[in-house]
């Protein structure tokens, strides 16, 4: 699957079958968008309503321009500590079977990016905020930082994933509804291609003679309007217009050499 959710989180998360496995690493490397819930007033250890209650503030005198204000501090790169309580792991030990035990241990600071961030609805001590975010960014981390700026506390209470890269919870199928699919043997109207949600890899198409050499893992000639592009890797299509590889360019030969080949990618 692609990627995990806090306990108290729902929302979306890609699931992979097959061949797509293969993919999942270029899938999760897309943005992430949520709707979370910050109660001011009470900080946790856990920076969340699970765990146990470490301060506790009045917030009468904090309104909404206070906040609006605020939230402008968190848009564009931002540098985040990863709470005590996450699955990151340190000298081989997960950090929150560190915190469990009693035991803080230091943990460097990770650089994410915030491309938006909206504030939806304040009824003091709640808000409902909106955040389009990076990879690795801890809403968690940013409740219990924003309680601190304030000088109130808080912590998250709820939240809500609602796409991650081009999936959107629009899209997205409850886990019964999957299992009951799969157990019916019909799966196929909840399936989706997932070369359709990497649209920030190029697309290439090959001909008859580039795929054969393709699927023998065989480079093949860089064509020109890729010769001076910046770019990391593509998509290849066969000459069916079917998902034949992933190719990375070697500059230095003007060549595309194969990361990963899918020959029998429709079964």
């Amino acid at each position: 699957h692609g990627g995990t959710l806090d306990p108290l989180a729902s929302g979306v998360i890609p699931v992979a079958i097959g061949n797509s496995t293969r993919l999942l690493e270029y899938i999760l490397n897309n943005n992430k968008k949520y709707l979370a819930e910050i109660t001011l007033g009470v900080s946790t250890n856990t920076y969340d309503r699970e765990g146990e209650i470490t301060k506790q503030a009045d917030t009468s005198h904090i309104n909404q321009e206070d906040i609006e204000e605020l939230l402008k501090n968190f848009k564009g790169e931002v540098s985040q500590i990863p709470p005590m309580y996450s699955a990151i792991k340190s000298n081989g030990k997960k950090l929150y079977s560190l915190a469990r035990k009693g035991i803080n241990v230091e943990r460097p600071p990770r650089t994410t990016i915030v491309y938006s961030i909206l504030l939806k609805s304040y009824d003091n001590p709640v808000m409902k905020i909106e955040i389009n975010c990076s990879k690795g960014f801890y809403v968690r981390s940013l409740a219990n930082e924003i309680g601190e700026l304030l000088n109130c506390g808080a912590h998250l209470t709820n939240l809500r994933r609602t796409a991650s890269g081009s999936f959107s919870i629009s899209q997205s199928n409850k886990l019964s509804t999957v299992i009951e699919k799969i157990l019916c043997g019909d799966p196929k109207d909840i399936l989706l291609d997932p070369t359709d949600y990497l649209e920030n890899i190029d697309q290439i198409y090959l001909s008859e003679n580039e795929t054969n050499l393709v699927k023998t893992g065989r480079r093949i000639k860089l064509s020109p309007q890729y010769s001076l592009k910046n770019i990391n890797m593509a998509l290849a299509f066969n000459a069916d217009k079917s998902f034949l590889a992933i190719l990375a360019p070697d500059y230095k030969t003007s060549e595309w050499y194969p990361k990963k080949v899918f020959p029998n990618w429709s079964e």
